[in-house]
This record gives C-alpha cells, sequence and structure tokens, in this order.
C-alpha cells in the first residue's frame, strides 16, 4: 500500500517540508554526479563503528537509488505537510532534524553493522508524531494486488501497520539492506515527542488526538465497570473492590427553568466551558453548567460535552444534577448509539439514590430494548423486577 494522500486540511503552507523535500532532491541529483564509492561521499555516510557528529545529519539528506529516494520522499510528503502545519516551520525543522539524530543514535546502538544512508529515520519520526496527533485522518493509498486501485483507511490502522512491521523488523534483525532499528528508533521519538506536546500543552489538543481517544477509551471503560457486575457503584451491600456500601441521599430537583440572563453572559459562559472541556477539566466545566442552568432556558451543550458532564456529575456523586443532565441528553440526542446505557444509568440513578420509582421503571424499561450487552439487560431487568416490587 502506498499512502499518496490524507483528508486533513490545511492551516498554512508547509514551507520547510517542501524545503526538506526538495533539499533531498537536490543532494541526490548532486550525488549522482559523483561517484558514490569516493572517500569525499561516503564520508558523510553513517558509519557505526567509528560515527562522526556531522554524519548523523548529512546522512539524512543521502538515498542509494531513485526508489529509495522516491519512495521516502511519498511518506514525507503526505505526512510531513500535516505535522508542519502543526508544530510551526521553527518547531517542525527543529523535530525533523533531531528525529533523524535519534535515529541514527538508535541504528548505532541497537544493529548498527554497515554505513547507513537515507531519510527514512526522520521520517519514522514524522509519521510517528502524525500518528499522535491525528489517528482518525483518513489516508488514500494505492492499493496494488493484481490490480491497482486507490481506497482510504485511518492513519491509525496503516500507520501502526507500518510501526508493527519495523518493530517486528527490528527485533528480528531482519535485512534486506534496511535499517529497521533507525525506523524504529525514529517512530519511538516521534510518538513520545508528540504525546509529551499533548500533554504538556505545547501544541493545542484535539478532539481526537491519540491522547483524546484514549481518555475516551478510558471514560467509556469506566462507565462500563459501572454498571457491570464486576464494579457496581449502585450496590446495596459492600463489597471488597468498593469497601463501602450505597450512599443514599435525598431526593431534590434541579432548576432548568430560570429568569432569563443576559445573552453575553450566556454566550461567555458557554464558551467557557467548551475551553473547560477542550482542556478535559470536566470538574471546571460541570461547575460552569450548573451556573448556565440558572441563566439559560435551554442548558444543553454539544453531545460530546453533555455526555462528559453528565458522566462528572455522576462520578462526583451529585446524582440530581447527573439525572438531569443525563434527561437533556436523551431528549436531544436520542439518536446516540449508546443511548440505552444513558437509560440504564439514569434508571439506576432514579432507583438506588433519588427514590423515583416511576421515572426509573420508564428507563429501565427503555433500557432492556435498547441494550446490546447481555450483563447490562440482566442488571436492567433485575432493577427493574426491584423497582416493580416496590411500587407493588
Amino acid at each position: 500500500m502506498i499512502p499518496i494522500g490524507t483528508d486533513r486540511r490545511l492551516k498554512h503552507r508547509p514551507w520547510v517540508n517542501y524545503a526538506i523535500v526538495a533539499a533531498n532532491i537536490f543532494v541526490f541529483i548532486v550525488l549522482q554526479q559523483t561517484r558514490s564509492d569516493t572517500p569525499g561521499v561516503r564520508a558523510y555516510l553513517l558509519w557505526p563503528d567509528k560515527p562522526e557528529v556531522y554524519q548523523f545529519f548529512s546522512c539524512m539528506f543521502m538515498h542509494g537509488d531513485w526508489m529509495h529516494l522516491i519512495g521516502n520522499m511519498i511518506f514525507l510528503w503526505v505526512f510531513g505537510n500535516a505535522v508542519n502545519d502543526s508544530l510551526g516551520n521553527v518547531g517542525y525543522l527543529a523535530f525533523y532534524l533531531a528525529g533523524g539524530v535519534i535515529a541514527g543514535v538508535g541504528y548505532v546502538l541497537l544493529s548498527g553493522a554497515a554505513p547507513v544512508l537515507g531519510a527514512s529515520g526522520a521520517i519514522s519520526a514524522v509519521t510517528g508524531a502524525f500518528l499522535v496527533l491525528f489517528p482518525r485522518v483518513r489516508v488514500t493509498v494505492l492499493l496494488i494486488f493484481y490490480i491497482i486501485m486507490p481506497i482510504e483507511i485511518s492513519s491509525l490502522f496503516f500507520l501502526l501497520m507500518q510501526l508493527g512491521w519495523n518493530l517486528y523488523a527490528s527485533l528480528g534483525q531482519a535485512g534486506g539492506g534496511v535499517a529497521y532499528a533507525a525506523h524504529s528508533s525514529g517512530y519511538a521519538f516521534g510518538i513520545i515527542v508528540a504525546a509529551g506536546f499533548l500533554a504538556i500543552k505545547v501544541l493545542p489538543r484535539e478532539p481526537y488526538d491519540l491522547l483524546s481517544l484514549f481518555q475516551a477509551w478510558l471514560r467509556r471503560r469506566g462507565y462500563n465497570q459501572t454498571v457491570s457486575d464486576g464494579y457496581d457503584p449502585f450496590s446495596r451491600t459492600p463489597s471488597r473492590k468498593q469497601g463501602e456500601g450505597r450512599r443514599w441521599v435525598n431526593s431534590r430537583s434541579v432548576s432548568t427553568g430560570t429568569p432569563e440572563g443576559p445573552p453575553a453572559e450566556e454566550l461567555e459562559l458557554r464558551k467557557q466551558i467548551s475551553s473547560d472541556h477542550a482542556r478535559h477539566d470536566f470538574a471546571t466545566a460541570a461547575d460552569g453548567y450548573v451556573k448556565l442552568l440558572e441563566i439559560a432556558d435551554d442548558a444543553l451543550l454539544p453531545m460530546n460535552q453533555q455526555l462528559d458532564v453528565a458522566n462528572h456529575f455522576m462520578s462526583s456523586q451529585q446524582y440530581p444534577q447527573a439525572a438531569n443532565a443525563y434527561e437533556l441528553f436523551i431528549k436531544h440526542y436520542g439518536n446516540y448509539e449508546y443511548i440505552g446505557d444513558i437509560k440504564l444509568m439514569l434508571g439506576l440513578i432514579y432507583s438506588r439514590y433519588l427514590h423515583q420509582d416511576e421515572k426509573a421503571g420508564t428507563y429501565l424499561s427503555a433500557a432492556v430494548s435498547e441494550l446490546f450487552d447481555k450483563s447490562k439487560i440482566e442488571l436492567a431487568r433485575n432493577e427493574l423486577d426491584e423497582v416493580r416490587k416496590r411500587l407493588g
């Protein structure tokens, strides 16, 4: 599979990546006019037995033949433009050169035997960064299998295949004249640096960067644990995992119909909630949502924000607020893929914490018919039986 483009839209011209591609082509053409086995040329390759500092830089602009050059430049063009756009020109240049140097160091330390040349180590760092920053971007590749046809796949799938193969080849010490150890070192550098930049907010977070996807998976996993038998915060009896039984709270209502506040104040508050949510500061976003309830007739947030705020209320045992937020979610986002899970959660809240059995029965009955997971269906049925007993 040969990548030929992505659907990532650039905000700025990636001038440095253009320049790096041009420099690689220029150096290759110049060296084509010179015999590659001359001492003057060979001195710029990276020699693992006696490496010189300048060789770590010079070797990444040298290529063995046209196929070597074209293959590397295709990957650099397809994935480097977006990374350059994200890091900026100065940051990208420093990142690219550092990635090439680290790849060279990895080759020397791990498997260096023969002299090496090529930009693939630095390009591996670039593709590793692309994997972290844009895992949901679609990549158009040419699939060569009897016929040549373009297909679209996720960058996460494509780049993980590339990474997996290089790691396998590195550990298996595959030959073929390819410096797999340099590739793997470059990938590791790109992934670690890009993830670190996101974590310390050097780079702005995006809804679908790799860290966001991982955090969303953790939230989904935590939610599944909440409604599973393995970890049940609604348990009526203490368990070894929880250390204490259920905590009862008094039922109280949350008002959503209040005097209308100034539109500018509401707009500013929504903007702040969105900013807090983007920073994954769900506690502050939830506090802002409570304030929004006091001034807005319609306190609905965008789907992801509404769900994360509701989940935060639930995890922090603010059950009336959670019920209110979940109900608004169900009302306005009824086509959500996991709406059955939301109804189950809401039914459990009304049954076990807010003592509103009629509402609990309504949501639990709906959940039974809309859930797919057998353990959750059983949980909903068991709780519904308890509710019906109390209702007589």
